[in-house]
C-alpha cells in the first residue's frame, strides 16, 4: 500500500501533470493528497450494485435524475458493455429504501455544490455508499437551461449563471445542430 500512496505523490511532479495544472490555473504549491479507505463490494449478490448518476440530464439539462446502474456488479461493469445497464428510476423497483436515500443525498449534494453533481455510487448489502461526486459535463444546450433554472430555483444569482456557460458553449449553439 505504502509503494501505492508513494506513486501518487511522484505523479505531482510528472510532465503531463506539470502541463495541466498550468493549463488549468492550478498552483504547484497546492499539493495533492491521498485516500486510503476501506473497499465496498457491489458484487456481493442481488442486494448489491452499483452505479453512475447525474443530478440533471448532462444532455438536455432536464432536472431529473440521469443514470445508469447494475445489480452485483463492480464499478467498471456500467461502462464495460458486458451487462445491459438499468436506468437509474428502475431502482426504486429493485432496492425502494436505498433509491429514495440516493435521491435525498444526491439533491444534498446539487444543493450544497450549486451546480449538476455527477455521482458514482455502490450498494453493498443493501448499504448505499457514495463514492464521488464532482461537477458533471455537459452538452452547451444542457449548461445553458441548468445555468438559467439554477437561476430560476434560486441556488445561483444571474451574474454567475453567465460565468458558468463557457463562451465556447454559447458559440456551438450559434451553429447548425442536428437532433
Amino acid at each position: 500500500m505504502m509503494e501505492a500512496v508513494k506513486a501518487v505523490f511522484r505523479s505531482w511532479d510528472n510532465p503531463r501533470a506539470n502541463v495541466y495544472r498550468r493549463m488549468n490555473d492550478i498552483p504547484y504549491d497546492w499539493g495533492t493528497a491521498v485516500n486510503v479507505q476501506s473497499m465496498v463490494f457491489g458484487n456481493s449478490g442481488d442486494t448489491s450494485g452499483t452505479g453512475v448518476a447525474f443530478t440533471r440530464n448532462p444532455a438536455t439539462g432536464e432536472n431529473a435524475l440521469f443514470g445508469e446502474y447494475l445489480i452485483n456488479a463492480q464499478g467498471e461493469d456500467v461502462v464495460a458493455g458486458i451487462r445491459t445497464p438499468e436506468k437509474i428510476d428502475h431502482l426504486k423497483e429493485d432496492m425502494p429504501e436505498v433509491y429514495n436515500q440516493f435521491v435525498e443525498i444526491a439533491q444534498k449534494l446539487e444543493d450544497h455544490y450549486r451546480d449538476m453533481q455527477d455521482m458514482e455510487f455502490t450498494i453493498e448489502k443493501g448499504k448505499l455508499y457514495m463514492l464521488q461526486t464532482r461537477n458533471g459535463k455537459r452538452t452547451a444546450s444542457a449548461a445553458l437551461k441548468i445555468a438559467v433554472d439554477l437561476v430560476e430555483e434560486g441556488k445561483i444569482s444571474e451574474e454567475e449563471a453567465v460565468l458558468r456557460v463557457d463562451p465556447k458553449q454559447l458559440d456551438a449553439l450559434l451553429h447548425p445542430q442536428f437532433d
